[in-house]
């Protein structure tokens, strides 16, 4: 879901890829994927992907994506290649929004809520393969030794109690009493908080996709064709990118706000085919998860602060993800049990 209004229109579209890249377009079709304004433009017979990335996306970060998806494709991981602008560059600016090509890939492509079962253990293969494939690539590391040492209890509460504050300007908003008992739920699962973080301690890091999710996979006859969005690419714990993304991707997480602990452990052992977790990985796993997702407000905000055309959706997906906080808050003991036994 995009986190910004589109500053492009099909016209300027038109425009712009002409002038930039010598690309006559006859067709633009606005896909909903990630949180950057996506297109699917066409030219006669060959197709391209065109982002436009919010406002505080940096040139480095492009640039960045650029590279290691060629890195990539190099190793047999399959993803889709940037197109260089008339100028050699990987993106323009327009309106201050920064706006790329890429190869546009022919496939199946799903949303948040249907990825097939079928699927599951492929993408988690294909995930450990590219963490081996990334094993010694350079990049800017998250969720490392400093943020965790950073977390306050004082200080996260105190950002829910702010948020609140905001909401009781919100009383007749039919969402109410809904954000507030997330709210308030998240606030409490803070005082955890200091118990979270000690699984941090000693687990492996790695270069990673970021947002490795079923919506960022194409597909064709069954099996995973391409790999696209690299643009969160970072070094992450992880048994962080291996939960979330089961979380994110499986239709039984995303319809129901449930975990299936047993096919989330064949998830991991597929994963595990290909990549190696250590013990202490395991164990820390679903701590890991809540401790970064009892901090995250995100959707909270966006709706009650701002004007997005899609806060409706972005509210959803925040009383999605604090209703999985609970589930997993709620069966972290039994997954840790089951996980130990690899």
């Amino acid at each position: 879901m995009a986190l910004e209004n589109t500053v492009l229109t099909t016209d300027s579209i038109k425009e712009l890829l002409n002038i930039y890249y010598g690309i006559t377009v006859d067709a633009v079709e606005k896909i909903n994927l990630g949180t950057a304004n996506c297109y699917r433009v066409s030219n006669g017979g060959k197709r391209y992907f065109l982002k436009e990335f919010q406002s505080d996306i940096r040139s480095e970060d492009i640039v960045r994506e650029a590279k290691i998806v060629n890195y990539l494709a190099d190793r047999d991981i399959p993803t889709a290649k940037y197109i260089k602008a008339a100028d050699g560059k990987l993106f323009i600016i327009y309106k201050n929004h920064m706006i790329c090509i890429e190869e546009y890939i022919d496939g199946v492509t799903y949303g948040y809520n249907d990825f097939p079962k079928s699927l599951m253990l492929e993408s988690a293969g294909m995930l450990g393969k590219i963490h081996e494939s990334l094993s010694d690539y350079k990049l800017p590391k998250d969720m490392g030794e400093e943020w965790v040492n950073s977390f306050s209890v004082d200080n996260e509460q105190k950002k829910y109690a702010e948020l609140l504050e905001i909401l009781e300007n919100h009383k007749s908003d039919k969402n109410y009493e809904k954000i507030k008992n997330d709210l308030i739920y998240k606030q409490k699962l803070l005082s955890k908080g200091n118990e979270f973080k000690e699984y941090f301690k000693g687990i492996t890091y790695t270069a990673t996709h970021g947002d490795y999710q079923g919506c960022q996979l194409i597909c064709e006859n069954g099996h995973i064709k391409a790999v696209i969005d690299f643009s969160s690419a970072r070094i992450l714990p992880k048994v962080w990118e291996v939960m979330r993304s089961y979380v994110q991707t499986s239709e039984y997480c995303r319809n129901k706000a449930k975990i299936d602990i047993e096919e989330f452990c064949e998830y991991v052992r597929e994963y595990m085919k290909y990549s190696e977790l250590k013990k202490i990985d395991l164990e820390a796993m679903p701590y890991v998860y809540l401790f970064q997702l009892a901090r995250s407000k995100y959707g909270y905000p966006q709706y009650l602060t701002t004007d997005s055309e899609d806060r409706e959706g972005l509210l959803k997906f925040a009383f999605w993800r604090t209703d999985m906080c609970r589930e997993v808050y709620s069966k972290a003991a039994q997954i840790q049990k089951k996980l130990r036994v690899f």
